[in-house]
């Protein structure tokens, strides 16, 4: 048998299963940013598998270096993963809009620099820094550049003078301080489940349309983001038939805008 016949068949076994563990990509889409940093590869690549298993859908780009380094390789690493696609260059302002968040699971000393001067001269670095401006969550691993990281002493880049790493520091500083969500390449779905759990929070506590209603029936046995936004803009929540489908971006705008799904078990 042919690698690329193992290949294939290894793909279709991995998707199947994904599929079954939870992989059903109802959690809404990420923007998953590869740069060139490589402290962290593997567990990089770990999580983000871990994001397509936790229900989200996820679109990669990589900065020219990171295309360079290992673009092949996370392909192949992921091959199989449902919900996973190479995000469209030309639609990345309406790609972006959709996005609950943008993931960094290896940030590079470059990229960082470029973020903290708003330099948006690469689809990578353009989707952090206007993610950054349009409000979205940005969370990035920052093994890649924390100078006082083991990963990068491992690589022998802990020598250099005092000012370099005073640099970084500030840097990762002026980064968070931009909105960016600096965290270890291990815990990306966890930071990133938290921030969204926290955000959702916050969007449930913002006053809703005034002449609330505390909750409208819908019988139909599809759930539209229609159905939702109506339920929205009158204030309450939406009572559905047991059993109902609910879309994908149904499912995200009510997750996006606090409003609850009640199952009707008595009809």
């Amino acid at each position: 048998m042919k690698e690329q016949d193992i290949q294939r068949i290894v793909s279709e076994v991995i998707g199947r299963l994904a599929v079954r563990l939870g992989a059903d990509g109802s959690r809404g889409t990420l923007i998953a940013v590869f740069t060139g940093a490589t402290v962290g590869f593997k567990e990089a690549v770990q999580q983000v598998g871990s994001l397509i298993l936790d229900g989200y859908r996820v679109q990669v780009v990589f900065s020219p270096a990171a295309e360079e380094l290992y673009g092949q390789v996370v392909r192949n690493e992921l091959a199989g993963f449902p919900h996973l696609s190479s995000l469209d260059p030309t639609e990345w302002l309406s790609n972006l809009r959709r996005a609950r968040c943008v993931v960094v699971p290896l940030l590079s000393v470059n990229t960082l620099s470029k973020i903290t001067m708003l330099i948006a001269d690469t689809l990578a670095a353009n989707l952090i820094v206007h993610g950054l401006f349009g409000g979205k969550t940005v969370i990035a691993a920052q093994n890649g550049v924390d100078p006082m990281g083991a990963g990068r002493e491992a690589l022998g880049f802990h020598q250099g003078s005092p000012a370099l790493k005073q640099a970084l520091l500030e840097r990762l500083q002026i980064a968070s301080d931009y909105g960016c969500k600096l965290i270890d390449v291990r815990e990306i779905k966890d930071g990133l489940n938290s921030a969204l759990t926290k955000e959702n929070h916050s969007r449930r506590k913002q006053a809703r349309p005034s002449s609330p209603v505390s909750l409208l029936k819908q019988s139909g046995k599809v759930i539209s983001a229609g159905d939702i936004l109506q339920a929205y803009y009158r204030g309450g929540d939406l009572q559905i038939s047991l059993g109902a489908i609910i879309t994908p971006l149904a499912r995200e705008l009510a997750d996006r805008y606090g409003v609850t799904l009640v199952e009707d078990h008595w009809h």
